[in-house]
């Protein structure tokens, strides 16, 4: 089957889906998609909530700028992805499903060989909303992605 050459499980398909669902019919609200750094939201930024990834590898961070009132999230591994690792971070708004991960524009790329970390874009998350972050850790044997450690943060 196709899917397993590349290495997308059906339950990985799924979630995809239903982050792209979501993520379509969102609110487009006040700095969404916006980057931390640019926009220097990140420079009163605060770990609001964080928790070890499932191997022990790494942290996910779920970061607040009070001034913006926006979240985000950033991954940092204990060590730097060698060739076969990757660490990624995503970060979802409660209210409506908006989500956004490192790979997208705002956020600076999936951890890759000799990095160790990545931070997501931003999601409004002033009063009445919450948001929490999700962090993964992949390697890729024979070519295909699988995850080896996760973590998700609690709401905020």
């Amino acid at each position: 089957m196709i899917f397993k050459k590349l290495g997308i499980t059906i339950a990985s398909l799924a979630v995809a889906l239903s982050i792209f669902a979501s993520s379509a019919s969102a609110e487009n609200l006040y700095l969404d998609g916006a980057s931390p750094v640019s926009t220097s939201c990140s420079l009163d930024g605060v770990v609001k909530a964080s928790k070890r990834l499932s191997n022990g590898k790494g942290t996910i961070e779920l970061r607040y700028s009070p001034s913006c009132k926006t979240a985000w999230a950033r991954i940092i591994l204990d060590s730097v992805a060698t060739h076969d690792w990757e660490g990624n971070a995503s970060i979802m708004r409660e209210h409506d499903g908006k989500s956004y991960s490192c790979q997208h524009t705002g956020g600076n790329g999936v951890v890759n060989k000799g990095q160790r970390s990545c931070y997501t874009p931003m999601v409004y998350d002033g009063s009445g909303y919450r948001a929490n972050a999700y962090g993964g850790y992949y390697s890729y044997p024979n070519n295909v992605r699988t995850l080896t450690g996760s973590a998700v943060t609690a709401w905020y």
